[in-house]
């Protein structure tokens, strides 16, 4: 008969090429023989990472083939002519079992052992949700929600001495399916109805391929990732002038992100994930409490170019550990997943066939997790249009990301459009330092490629107090804009300069001199470091960069001197935290397949091959249990004696089997841990 060993030394040198190449991990570090090779192929978590790189109408083919008993005998591959007749590809599936070691045999199909152990516990695709479910699932009589939830809670099969009309009506509904005479197992979609969830349908052919309008996706995406850069960088810019003081265990509270809202003009929880994965901004100590600032890094991401930048925002998003869609404060606990990253690359290989193209990780997906992984794709330029951008492809397949960005953003501009109406047009992406100046006096009123900013008196006053001058924005402008710069606006900048920096501050430690007394006593009073040394004069022990942020905090607008009285540019130092950046996915590098093969070749078949084990007992107990077939099992009772007992397996959980005895016809349970030997009969 067949063995795993056999049928991987009867493989040809491109069969074993093809085998090293789909099970990367089972050949590093490089086995000494085919049967080390197939010692690896068998362990747990190898076997959990191909299962996961099989499609829906591949897993049908190997459910298909363990209901057959095809883990304890070959079986002809004829018998799989039901998933034929569903649409299913069978030669192509088996043909990929194959190359993945997951089914072997040259007379007849085996599954691997434990091959199946790598699908979620209960889980099968080939089950299917019965006419009307949630309706039926609504309607149901305490004592058969009892029993369905009783199931569910017991991992999906129960067995009992006779079936009651209770369960024999959950039968005939379609929410119970029978296993044998007294036994019965809690089908998928009734389990995931129980639960609240959609029941999932999962198709066992592709769904039809949409011509993709690659241009119109790209350029949707683009619009859309140029905006997220944008929201990045008003975050960043905020932060470099006043850290987000954050509660003692590093969360971002909820008042303290309102208060961020307000302050930018949209809800920048998303943008805060992504900069802090990206290590733009980070979490440390400010002035010995934490808080969330700016980095180092995140200072050359605001100089960077416009590509790089968006580059940078999308491996951000796809290596952030963090969810904001849970009900939970920023960067708690509960919202971190290790898991994150990879799902994100899962579903963005292709939304629409998601749950054909890897059904066994949307298994482990809640519909929320991808609707709001989809929302943040489409966000950040990752996907437009259901589909991935270019520079999110460059990103799975290890391409050059900044090379795609760069062919995807407009030339960047310098220059604006001054419209009497007090808007400013920017007819394409803004360099950094134009978008720096136009958002330091003005406030964006329409995103997009060509972006509208409006000026305000507002605005006007938020610019002069951080530094500059009347004489500076009209040089700006005059330099920048395209066409004559209208009246009105030369106006109210004049106008709102002529009112503001009444107040001079100085040092002394610092000082503030006004020529209207009036104006010095209400600062006086505002400020408590104040004192008044005349009426045109009062002193602080602040410092100047602290009493300008004081009085600025109490709706004043000073500005500073020199000592010559000369108006000075005094910025506040920005406060600075080290970086945390994530770590996008590692992708394997590829194996020297013609080495992995000459050592394989030279070891030959001999080795430590595989010996008979407890775990090797557990895969037949297992395989019978699925296949409802008998098997001889020993095992040592509770008082020491070895027994052996022909039974039908019927559940294996918790760390026991229940199985029934054939001869006594009565349902025995025997620990896993006594269990010393088991043979299908």
């Amino acid at each position: 008969m067949d063995t795993l060993i056999s049928s991987l030394a009867a493989l040809s040198d491109h069969e074993l090429r093809t085998l090293i190449r789909a099970r990367p991990d089972a050949t590093f570090p490089t086995p000494p023989s085919l049967a080390a090779l197939a010692s690896r192929l068998a362990l747990p978590a190898s076997l959990a990472r191909a299962i996961r790189t099989l499609n829906a109408a591949d897993i049908a083919v190997l459910e298909t083939l363990a209901d057959l008993g095809a883990e304890l005998e070959p079986v002809d591959p004829a018998a799989l002519a039901g998933q034929a007749e569903k649409g299913v590809d069978v030669d192509a599936s088996v043909a990929k079992l194959r190359t993945r070691a997951l089914v072997y045999g040259s007379e007849g199909l085996r599954v691997a052992p434990g091959a199946l152990a790598g699908l979620p516990a209960g889980w099968r695709i080939l089950d299917r949700a019965p006419a009307d479910l949630q309706e039926k699932v609504e309607a149901l009589d305490p004592d058969s929600r009892d029993v369905l939830d009783r199931l569910a809670h017991a991992g999906g099969i129960g067995m009992m001495r006779s079936l009651n009309p209770t369960v024999q009506a959950l039968i005939d509904a379609g929410l119970l399916a029978q296993q044998g005479p007294t036994t019965v197992r809690l089908p998928r979609p009734v389990r995931e109805a129980l639960r609240g969830e959609r029941p999932r349908e999962y198709p066992l052919t592709p769904p039809p391929a949409d011509p993709v309008d690659q241009e119109a996706v790209d350029r949707e995406a683009t619009a859309q990732g140029l905006d997220a850069v944008r929201e990045m960088r008003q975050l960043v810019t905020l932060l470099l002038a006043d850290p987000l003081p954050l509660n003692k265990d590093s969360t971002v509270g909820v008042r303290a992100l309102a208060t961020a809202t307000a302050q930018l003009g949209f809800d920048p929880a998303l943008a805060v994930t992504i900069g802090e994965a990206a290590g733009i901004i980070g979490r440390g100590d400010v002035d010995e409490r934490p808080a969330l600032a700016a980095t180092r890094e995140g200072l050359a991401w605001l100089e960077a170019p416009l590509a790089q930048q968006w580059a940078i925002v999308l491996a951000g998003w796809v290596a952030s550990p963090w969810r904001i869609d849970l009900d939970f404060r920023l960067f708690d606990a509960p919202t971190r997943s290790h898991s994150l990253a990879a799902a994100r690359e899962t579903i963005l290989e292709g939304p629409p066939s998601l749950l054909f193209r890897a059904p066994v990780a949307a298994a482990g997906m809640s519909e929320t997790l991808i609707d709001s992984i989809l929302r943040e794709a489409h966000h950040v330029g990752a996907v437009a249009e259901n589909h991935a951008s270019t520079p999110m492809r460059a990103l799975l397949t290890g391409g050059d990301v900044v090379e795609a960005t760069r062919a995807l953003v407009p030339a960047e501009v310098t220059e604006v459009i001054a419209q009497a109406d007090m808007t400013l047009l920017i007819p394409g992406p803004p360099t950094p330092e134009t978008a720096r100046a136009v958002e330091a006096f003005a406030d964006l009123e329409s995103p997009g490629l060509a972006s509208v900013y409006r000026v305000s008196e507002a605005s006007l006053r938020r610019a002069l107090s951080a530094g500059w001058g009347a004489r500076e924005l009209h040089e700006w402008l005059t330099a920048h804009c395209i066409g004559q710069v209208p009246q009105a606006l030369s106006f109210l900048i004049d106008d709102v300069a002529r009112t503001h920096g009444a107040l001079r501050a100085g040092q002394a430690l610092s000082y503030v001199r006004s020529e209207d007394p009036a104006l010095l006593a209400r600062a006086a009073g505002t400020a408590a470091s104040l004192r008044m040394l005349a009426p045109t004069v009062a002193v602080s022990a602040l410092s100047l960069t602290a009493l300008l942020s004081e009085l600025r905090a109490a709706g004043l607008h000073p500005s500073a001197e020199d000592a010559s009285g000369a108006v000075l540019n005094m910025p506040p130092e920005p406060e600075l935290v080290r970086a945390t950046p994530s770590r996008l996915p590692r992708v394997p590098a590829p194996r020297d397949t013609e080495e992995v093969l000459r050592a394989l070749r030279a070891g030959g078949d001999a080795g430590d091959a595989p010996t008979t084990s407890t775990a090797d007992a557990i895969d037949v107990i297992r395989a019978a249990a699925r296949a409802r077939r008998r098997i001889s099992l020993r095992f040592v009772d509770s008082a020491g004696t070895a027994r052996s007992l022909t039974v039908v397996p019927l559940r294996v959980a918790a760390g026991q089997v229940d199985a029934q005895d054939v001869a006594k016809r009565r349902i025995v349970r025997v620990p896993l841990s006594r269990v010393t030997a088991a043979e299908a009969l």
